[in-house]
């Protein structure tokens, strides 16, 4: 790696942090003119209506950078051709689900369709892909865009997963000798950390459709191209997402199994179900971020350092997230 590169990391990082500050604090700004309000409700959390939308400008800011720092630095073919254009019509589709609410079989449709482009990809420079592998790896996509959609519920929740799952990636890929991925993951962590200012601990605007949606693109979409050039265990990329995994799967199962309509907006996720405990946005999130930083990220690291050991790590790890779950919904249950 050259050794200039942590100081043209450092600049990288500075620059989508501020781009991203900027822009969605103009989305802000002019949210109200577009209708882009997100009023309480079913799945929602919050208790006023307050302005949404803000990944069109953190989107953007992912974006611009991305290309800007293309004629500089080494960014993965792949990001640029396949993740960024992905990203931006998932916003405008996201943006116009948050202002006038889409189709969700639209939605799905473009979905399976942006997560086959993917795939399609990954064939056609790095894997040999049989059906099967198509049917569950755009399965997998998919399911990964809208559990951070269901899980951009709370204040901080997801800007700060992003930036959590940015810098494990960044971390994970840098250290593989893969800067080409390792930037892109490093501008998702800036771009998601200069929107938190706005996000918390007081929500002065919400991420929407528009950014949650792209967000849990971009990032299976990194596990993806970390996996297929052999930097990134599919192991370790499950774990960056773990927590969010299980509280969202585990609620869809129990829903399921209760006969309830599955498809409908609910708050029954662990997290909304401790907000409407009493818990306040800020301790709900000091709870997932360590759960984090103290089992998930010790996990990778060790995952990385012993790739024998990466999927007897993620079994542990989501072994004792579920038991986690499991005893926390029982607990909620009885206090209701």
């Amino acid at each position: 790696m050259h050794p200039t590169a942590p100081a043209a990391y450092i600049a990288a990082l500075a620059l989508a942090v501020a781009a991203s500050w900027l822009l969605v604090s103009f989305v802000l700004r002019h949210a109200g003119r577009f209708g882009l309000w997100a009023t309480p409700g079913e799945r929602q959390s919050h208790d006023r209506t307050t302005p949404t939308g803000a990944g069109l400008g953190l989107v953007l800011a992912l974006i611009i950078t991305s290309v800007l720092l293309e004629h500089y630095l080494a960014i993965d073919p792949g990001w640029l051709l396949i993740v960024i254009p992905v990203i931006g019509a998932l916003t405008v589709v996201g943006a116009l689900d948050d202002r006038y609410s889409v189709s969700a079989v639209l939605r799905l449709l473009i979905q399976f369709a942006v997560s086959f482009a993917l795939l399609g990809w990954l064939e056609t420079h790095w894997l040999e892909l049989d059906w099967w592998h198509w049917l569950i790896g755009a399965t997998a996509v998919v399911w990964v865009m809208n559990v951070y959609n269901f899980m951009d519920g709370s204040h901080g929740m997801a800007g700060f997963q992003g930036v959590f799952a940015g810098l494990v990636l960044f971390a994970l890929f840098a250290r593989q000798g893969e800067p080409a991925l390792a930037l892109p993951a490093l501008l998702l962590a800036g771009v998601c950390a200069g929107f938190l200012p706005l996000n918390f601990p007081v929500a002065r605007i919400f991420m929407g459709d528009a950014g949650s949606v792209p967000l849990g693109f971009a990032l299976a979409a990194l596990i993806g191209l970390g996996f297929s050039q052999g930097a990134l265990s599919l192991a370790a990329g499950l774990l960056v997402l773990s927590v969010f995994l299980v509280d969202s799967t585990l609620t869809l199962f129990k829903r399921v199994i209760g006969g309830e309509r599955w498809y409908t907006a609910h708050k029954q996720h662990i997290y909304q179900r401790l907000i409407d405990h009493g818990w306040p946005h800020s301790r709900v999130l000091l709870l997932y971020q360590a759960i984090n930083l103290v089992l998930v990220a010790p996990a990778i690291m060790l995952a990385g350092m012993y790739p024998e050991l990466a999927w007897g790590m993620a079994g542990i790890v989501f072994l004792l997230l579920t038991t986690g779950w499991v005893a926390a919904s029982l607990r909620l249950g009885m206090r209701k």
